[in-house]
């Protein structure tokens, strides 16, 4: 993923909270909210077990109706077979990738996309999770293949899903060039979105999102805290900003943060009701590390799209 090099278009603003119709006609629930495990299991540090539990029990009883997982993300699968296994309602949408294993932490990329190693890898995901099937299965980083062996890898995914073990396909994550062979392939429900379209980043608007209507494909949009900037680490990287923080969505932080202390809003929760008002986004992708943090993230969803006004003043900070 590279810097953004020219001006964004303007995000489209929905009006009130609907069901994620595309999603739906997909199989993969209505929902708009799914809970993304990476914190919890402790790609981005230590999180206590216990904590740990507590936060994913919490989501179900809240009625968290999408969870995302990932063999990257520490013990987020083993916590959510887990929860599945103790749950007592209706299951809910579970996600989870091939192509990238557990690393050191977050920032350790170590990538499987052989044949055998993304079958492998599924299966033990399947064994931990408890599951016969996954309802989505996205490819972990797909701008990491070289392009000339990406039809072979679209089609092991193909061919999982034809086995029974998914459900549906997904991108997670990628961009531009990062795509090319497979949204032309078709095989590909869902695109998750990652740091491409969120309050301090409109850079997705200008060839990914047409890109995805065009081949038909729904969108999850991750990060919706920018990976932290709008959220817990806002102060910390304004300080020292990260690789992967540039220096554009920096300077919208900070003038987003005048806005959100000027309107009397935490900003993270500035931050969530704007991606909560996205129409481009199907199901927004929030992350929590606490109870507390979790309880706020869906505090903010229950608030409902921001008002028109304070919409418009978010697109005017970029």
């Amino acid at each position: 993923m590279t810097a953004p090099t020219q001006p964004a278009p303007r995000p489209t603003r929905r009006n009130a909270p609907a069901p994620a119709a595309a999603l739906a006609r997909l199989g993969l629930g209505d929902t708009r909210v799914a809970f993304g495990l990476a914190g919890i299991g402790g790609a981005w540090g230590p999180v206590d077990p216990g904590l740990a539990r507590e936060t994913l029990a919490r989501a179900f009883e809240l009625g968290v109706a999408a969870f995302d997982a990932a063999p990257a993300y520490g013990t987020a699968e083993a916590l959510l077979g887990e929860a599945l296994r103790a749950w007592r309602g209706l299951r809910p949408v579970v996600s989870t990738k091939v192509g990238r294993l557990a690393g050191h932490d977050g920032l350790d990329g170590n990538y499987e996309y052989s044949t055998q190693g993304m079958r492998d890898s599924l299966a033990r995901s399947l064994d931990t999770l408890g599951l016969p099937a996954v309802d989505l299965l996205f490819l972990h980083e797909p701008e990491e293949v070289p392009p000339a062996e990406r039809p072979r890898v679209a089609a092991v995914l193909r061919q999982m899903q034809a086995d029974g073990f998914a459900r549906r396909l997904g991108l997670g994550g990628g961009d531009g060039p990062g795509w090319d062979g497979y949204l032309e392939d078709g095989g590909f429900d869902v695109a998750m979105l990652f740091r491409r379209l969120d309050a301090c980043i409109f850079d997705g608007l200008v060839d990914e999102l047409p890109r995805l209507r065009r081949a038909g494909v729904a969108t999850y949009g991750a990060s919706p805290l920018h990976m932290g900037l709008l959220g817990s680490r806002h102060e910390e990287f304004l300080r020292a900003p990260p690789p992967w923080v540039w220096p554009a969505p920096v300077a919208r932080a900070r003038r987003l943060w005048v806005l959100a202390e000027r309107r009397g809003l935490p900003l993270p929760v500035l931050a969530h009701r704007f991606c909560f008002s996205l129409e481009e986004i199907d199901r927004v992708v929030i992350g929590a590390r606490s109870p507390a943090e979790l309880h706020d993230a869906w505090a903010a969803w229950q608030a409902g799209p921001l008002p028109a006004d304070l919409f418009d003043e978010v697109c005017a900070a970029q």
